[in-house]
């Protein structure tokens, strides 16, 4: 769809959660296109300062407000015979959206403080991580112009949706920042390797990216990564994850027999399943005492008594 895109003049949005790499997309669809020499000129619409909006986009004439000391080329004329990219198109203004329709369709628009308008002819890519068709009902986005955004849609889908891209994710990554910092390409272990491909990723590729540098940061000199060296959030998720898998809910609730008898006394049952969730917690964090009183809520002389009772060893 993106290579399609490329090869197309029509109008793209990009849609997607945060960090799933909606720009690298906009960055792909420009360079493969017949505008790759020209100017690619991206518009951060949730970082333009409400006042200054429209002298942003449309440019001004010297004079046009207090402290306009000289004219100014505003985006959209830089972007002539090039790619227009709006990142975040949903945060621009209502106010401004209808003269940027006028644009699209004119491909003509007056400066601030200007009597003559300006010619533009530029190709059109926009990003957002927003229901614009909700915000259409809202009345908080113009649905004429989301109908000029939307003649091509690219929905990019989150991390965890494409779980069999993680292993190439994190190969070319993590080969880019070990060049940065002028070190080895480290190698991963299998367990690294599944961390990565259980946890959710809910900041997306953006999240994996900087997992990976705080890893190789942790690791030091060591040539191979390990579920150790990962951000402490996402080992402590993993604790939760795979200790609910090792204790169902009705674990010890199922009856083992119709006879009485068999159901243990509740203290003994408690005492049961403090111990396999004490050894499975030592296991998961692999004897990290810290992790594991972080997970458990237990300080850490409580759990050290713990550990005691129930003859548990520390390194497992």
């Amino acid at each position: 769809l993106v290579a399609k895109a490329a090869v197309s003049r029509a109008s793209v949005l990009i849609t997607g959660e945060t960090g799933t790499g909606k720009e690298l997309v906009a960055h792909a669809i420009h360079h493969n296109s017949s505008l790759a020499e020209n100017p690619f000129v991206v518009v951060d619409c949730a970082a333009l300062p409400g006042s200054l909006v429209e002298s942003i986009l449309f440019g001004h004439e010297r004079g046009a407000f207090t402290g306009a000391d000289k004219a100014r080329v505003g985006l959209i004329k830089q972007a002539d015979g090039g790619t227009l990219f709006l990142d975040e198109v949903a945060e621009l203004p209502i106010d401004v959206q209808s003269r940027f329709l006028r644009v699209l369709q004119e491909k003509r628009f007056r400066p601030v403080g200007s009597k003559q308008e300006v010619k533009s002819d530029f190709r059109l890519l926009a990003a957002t991580n927003r229901n614009l068709k909700r915000m259409v009902r809202e009345g908080t986005f113009r649905e004429d112009l989301l109908f000029r955004l939307q003649a091509m849609v690219v929905d990019l889908p989150p991390l965890r949706e494409r779980t069999e891209d993680i292993r190439d994710l994190a190969f070319y990554y993590t080969a880019r920042i070990c060049d940065r910092y002028g070190i080895g390409i480290k190698g991963f272990s299998p367990e690294f390797f599944e961390t990565l491909t259980t946890y959710n990723w809910p900041g997306n590729v953006r999240e994996l990216i900087n997992a990976l540098e705080q890893s190789i940061a942790v690791a030091h000199d060591e040539p191979t990564l390990f579920p150790i060296h990962l951000p402490d959030h996402i080992r402590i998720q993993m604790a939760y994850a795979l200790l609910d898998k090792k204790v169902p809910k009705k674990h010890y609730a199922k009856k083992i027999s119709k006879n009485k008898e068999f159901i243990p006394k509740l203290r003994k049952l408690l005492e049961i399943t403090e111990q396999q969730y004490l050894e499975d917690l030592m296991s998961i964090t692999k004897g990290n005492v810290r992790d594991a009183c972080r997970i458990s809520g237990l300080s850490r002389s409580r759990f050290y008594d713990r550990l005691k009772k129930y003859n548990i060893a520390r390194h497992i």
